[in-house]
């Protein structure tokens, strides 16, 4: 949802009602894209995100224009790949996806505000009607499913699930409803507002991170050169404190200079962010290290923190830094250990 948000507002600012609306239930195999992911199209034929990158987009628009001509109100096409025709009725991926189309409603834009507010929210869906439950942070539910006991059920694993993400299709004796988790963005924490950070701000963004840059040096914190992100001026420890630092932070230390670095460090390893990367040679990360022993931090503490920054990519430039960087933090965030897709056996 968050990455058609944009375009969506748009239209809603604009006037436009007409619009419909491709989910992906479920997916097998190697899809690209994953449980969740939307597509929006309107009568005049803009057209928001991608269910496959590609492969049976045009046939989800041909589903979501027969939706908008009004002869039907909901479908649920399946894609997957074929052995006859892989390319023109099949995902070329190898995998395979169920969609929901439907139009849009008013439950959508009570979801959209909250997605923008960055607030975290739940969506439940029926498969066979267009009907709709959403469960805000505040604790209100709005819109029903039908039936006053699959909402409750449907409520109850939402309850399971909080605060997400979380994208499942569940089948109740009632039916099938697609529940939703949609947390807030994870973060990314840079401090030291270097020309790295500049590139990692911007991959940052574009990767769907809330970006915030923090230093002390005000040379260096110039809006022309964040444009997109948060900036906080001032010393770690004056601008932040460690419960500020949720475990959807990630943190990357760049000052590479240790009255910067300490704090900084410090102040991650207090908290609960669940990546920690400094930049700097294998002898600067040896005497950070002990510094921060002697300041009172055990070896598993140390354990935590990324150093040298980054996977073993070859990039020597600041944007190519800034690529590995956003790659390990990635690749912490969902659990793996960020070797080639080609080297992957089936069990790992």
């Amino acid at each position: 949802m968050r990455d058609i948000v944009t375009d969506l507002r748009r239209w809603r600012d604009a006037g436009v009602t007409d619009i419909a609306i491709a989910t992906i239930l479920e997916t097998t195999g190697s899809s690209l894209r994953p449980a969740g992911t939307r597509m929006a199209i309107t009568s005049e034929g803009d057209v928001a995100g991608s269910v496959s990158s590609g492969c049976v987009d045009g046939e989800v628009i041909a589903e979501m224009e027969a939706v908008l001509s009004g002869s039907v109100a909901i479908r649920n096409p399946s894609y997957g790949i074929s052995d006859e025709d892989a390319w023109s009725v099949g995902l070329s991926c190898g995998g395979a996806i169920d969609v929901l189309v439907e139009g849009w409603s008013e439950l959508y834009d009570v979801l959209l505000n909250e997605v923008e507010a960055q607030r975290p929210v739940a969506f439940a869906s029926r498969t066979d009607r267009p009907q709709h439950l959403l469960h805000r942070d505040d604790g209100e539910t709005l819109g029903t499913l039908g039936n006053a006991d699959l909402d409750g059920q449907a409520l109850m694993d939402i309850a399971v699930a909080w605060p997400g993400p979380y994208v499942k299709q569940h089948t109740y004796p009632r039916g099938k409803i697609l529940i939703e988790v949609i947390p807030p963005p994870p973060v990314l924490l840079i401090f030291g507002a270097t020309d790295i950070a500049i590139s990692l701000a911007e991959i940052g963004l574009v990767t769907g991170f809330r970006v915030i840059v923090s230093d002390a040096r005000r040379t260096f914190m110039q809006e022309g050169r964040f444009p997109s992100a948060e900036l906080r001026f001032g010393w770690p420890q004056d601008v932040f404190t460690s419960q500020d630092l949720g475990p959807s932070w990630a943190v990357v230390v760049l000052f590479h200079d240790p009255k910067f670095d300490m704090p900084a460090l410090a102040l991650a390893l207090k908290s609960q962010a669940f990546y920690i990367g400094f930049l700097g040679s294998r002898k600067t990360q040896a005497d950070r290290r002990d510094d921060l022993m002697q300041a009172g931090f055990k070896e598993q503490d140390l354990g935590r923190i990324h150093g040298p920054v980054g996977l073993n990519i070859g990039g020597r430039t600041p944007s190519m830094i800034a690529l590995s960087i956003l790659s390990e933090i990635v690749a912490v965030m969902h659990r793996r250990d960020g070797g080639t897709l080609s080297q992957k056996t089936k069990t790992s």
